[in-house]
């Protein structure tokens, strides 16, 4: 039988995925003051499942309080990443505050997964050398993939680096631990990975805001972040 800390996890994912399906089906095609609200409860209640994870079992509240906190700031980032539509002439500042966001975000899974999954610093140059890879190739393929980075090639590049480091930390968790809470966790980032890869060519290429990679780049990025946040639960045994 399911206990009721994840009864409480399961509850708050349930109820996160009908706002999720009622923001896409309101803001697929024009965004609103309505999906606003509906796309922020989404958020709420994956930062509600990580926390119903603590309480289920508060020995892994070194991991979960980690987990809350970068989820809080992938909550801000896309809050701040929005405002770029309401506020196009201030583009500028709400897109740095929201890969600024993402990143430190970022900066709280590693060292999480780091110490939760005992992560042998050595294999940390998996983790460094996939975001350079990562980065570099984002810059090479600017051209190729029809994207005009601009201005903000410094901080993509930088964002990138961060993002890769990110999930070759959790694929190397879940190889080394092969702990459930830990495969959950790496086929989220990934998740993450794939909403960011769609999400790049909608803002800084030309006729891919369209509303089928609003929906896959949506549905790629919550399903990461609950399956992160979910991973805290499944660590307490």
């Amino acid at each position: 039988m399911l206990n009721s800390g994840m009864l409480m996890c399961l509850t708050c994912i349930v109820i996160g995925m009908l706002f999720l399906v009622a923001f896409i089906l309101k803001c697929k095609d024009k965004r609103s003051v309505t999906g606003v609200f509906l796309k922020n409860a989404t958020s709420i209640f994956f930062i509600l499942t990580a926390v119903c994870g603590i309480v289920k079992n508060s020995s892994v509240w070194q991991y979960g309080i980690m987990i809350v906190i970068g989820l809080v700031f992938g909550m801000l980032g896309d809050i701040y990443l929005d405002q770029k539509w309401v506020y196009p002439n201030d583009m500028k500042q709400y897109l740095y505050a929201g890969f600024i966001c993402f990143g430190i975000g970022h900066l709280f899974y590693i060292p999480a997964l780091v110490t939760a999954a005992n992560i042998k610093l050595k294999l940390m140059f998996i983790p460094v050398l996939a975001g350079i890879v990562v980065a570099v190739g984002n810059l090479l393929l600017e051209k190729p993939m029809k994207q005009k980075f601009g201005k903000y090639k410094a901080i993509v590049t930088l964002y990138s680096f961060i993002l890769a480091a990110m999930v070759a930390t959790a694929v190397v968790a879940a190889f080394v631990s092969k702990h459930p809470a830990f495969i959950v966790y790496a086929i989220g980032s990934v998740l993450f990975l794939v909403s960011d890869l769609v999400l790049s060519p909608m803002y800084f290429g030309e006729g891919k805001n369209t509303p089928a990679n609003f929906i896959i780049n949506h549905v790629t990025y919550y399903l990461g972040q609950y399956m992160i946040a979910f991973s805290v639960a499944l660590l307490a045994k």
